[in-house]
C-alpha cells in the first residue's frame, strides 16, 4: 500500500501558553484535545494537523545550522490570503522573515514563538507556471506582497 499524503507535525515548544495564541489566534488553528503536555491542532475536520507538545523550560530554541526541520509550509485559497497572513502578522507582532515567489508558490515565512519557521503560501496556477514542464526547487524570484490586493 502507498503512502497517500504526510498526516501531521508534531513540535516541541517551551511555552504551551504562547504556542497556542501563535497557532490559534494568529493561523486560525482549533484545539482539538490539550492537557499539559501539549495539544492537538487542526484546521478542518481532520483530527489533527499539528501537534504541539512540551518541553523543558531550560530547551535550547532552533538554530539555522543545525539538523532537522527546515520549516512547516501551509498552503492558503490564495495569494489574498497570504497578503492577508501577512498584515495579520504585521498587527499582531509575529516575526515576518521574508517572502518570495518560488515559482509554484508565493510565500510568507514568519516565526512562531518558539523560533519555528512556518511558511503561508498560495500556489502558483499550473497555466502561469507549468512545473512539470519547467521544473522546481530552489527557485526564489521577488514577490511584492505589499501589491496584493485584498
Amino acid at each position: 500500500m502507498p503512502i497517500r499524503r504526510v498526516g501531521h507535525v508534531v513540535l516541541k515548544v517551551r511555552d504551551l501558553d504562547k504556542a497556542r495564541r501563535f497557532y490559534c489566534d494568529f493561523l486560525g488553528m482549533k484545539v482539538g484535545n490539550a492537557s499539559d503536555r501539549g495539544m492537538f491542532l487542526r484546521f478542518n475536520d481532520y483530527h489533527h494537523d499539528i501537534a504541539i507538545f512540551k518541553t523543558g523550560d531550560d530547551a535550547e530554541p532552533p538554530k539555522d545550522n543545525q539538523v532537522g526541520l527546515v520549516h512547516v509550509a501551509l498552503i492558503t485559497d490564495g495569494v489574498q490570503t497570504v497578503r492577508e497572513f501577512y498584515d495579520r502578522a504585521k498587527a499582531m507582532g509575529v516575526e515576518v522573515t521574508g517572502w518570495t515567489n518560488h515559482a509554484v508558490t508565493n510565500s510568507l515565512y514568519v516565526k512562531d514563538p518558539e523560533g519555528n519557521t512556518i511558511e503561508i503560501y498560495a500556489d502558483v496556477p499550473l497555466e502561469e507556471y507549468n512545473w512539470p514542464e519547467h521544473g522546481m526547487g530552489f527557485i526564489s524570484r521577488p514577490f511584492d506582497i505589499e501589491a496584493v490586493r485584498h
